[in-house]
């Protein structure tokens, strides 16, 4: 049994998404010599909980929406 998303973007593929953007930014920036990367890693990787944890609830609330629309 499958459901359907009211979005086009699962939470889970967008926050990975957004993630793996974020680590090649700041490894980039590393190679660059701009940025300590394991310090930016060791202090902002909670942040990807975070977010996924944001756009989960964001999902809910427009599953709820949809379903009292219809």
């Amino acid at each position: 049994m499958s459901r359907r998303r009211s979005s086009v973007f699962s939470p889970e593929g967008l926050t990975l998404g957004i993630c793996l953007v974020a680590l090649g930014l700041v490894w980039t920036l590393g190679n660059m010599g701009r940025l300590d990367t394991l310090a930016v890693l060791r202090t902002w990787w909670p942040l990807s909980f975070v977010l996924w944890g944001v756009l989960e609830l964001v999902d809910l609330a427009m599953r709820r929406a949809s379903r009292r629309s219809s």
